[in-house]
């Protein structure tokens, strides 16, 4: 049976859309809107006169495991943007990072679950 959707779940999204805001600023072409009923719309890749891809939401945690999963992905790709390793696994180049970039994107994602109400 389907969970229905809630108006403390759609304020949960609401609160993680609000959270992400630097991310929609950052790709300068996606937004997260709220669709009322059918709860949070991600559109990603304004073409000029539509989005190239979008994903429904509601539920506040899967809306911020792939807002978080899009923030992570640019951050390690704008550091290799440009050069040969750009075609490398995030998932390796992750691993590559430093300790210390490692920590700063965990406290990152530690500050979008407080801004969230969604803390661990």
């Amino acid at each position: 049976m389907e969970k229905k959707y809630s108006k403390k779940e759609h304020d949960k999204c609401q609160r993680v859309a609000d959270a992400f805001s630097e991310l929609y600023e950052m790709y300068g072409d996606m937004c997260v809107v709220d669709a009322g009923k059918f709860g949070f719309a991600f559109l990603k890749w304004y073409g000029g006169e539509s989005f190239d891809g979008n994903s429904v939401y509601q539920d506040s945690k899967e809306l911020f495991d792939d807002l978080w999963q899009m923030w992570l992905d640019y951050k390690i790709l704008d550091s290799v943007a440009g050069t040969e390793r750009e075609d490398i696994d995030y998932k390796k180049l992750y691993e590559e990072l430093s300790a210390e970039t490692q920590k700063e994107y965990e406290e990152k994602r530690q500050q979008f679950l407080r801004l969230s109400g969604l803390c661990d």
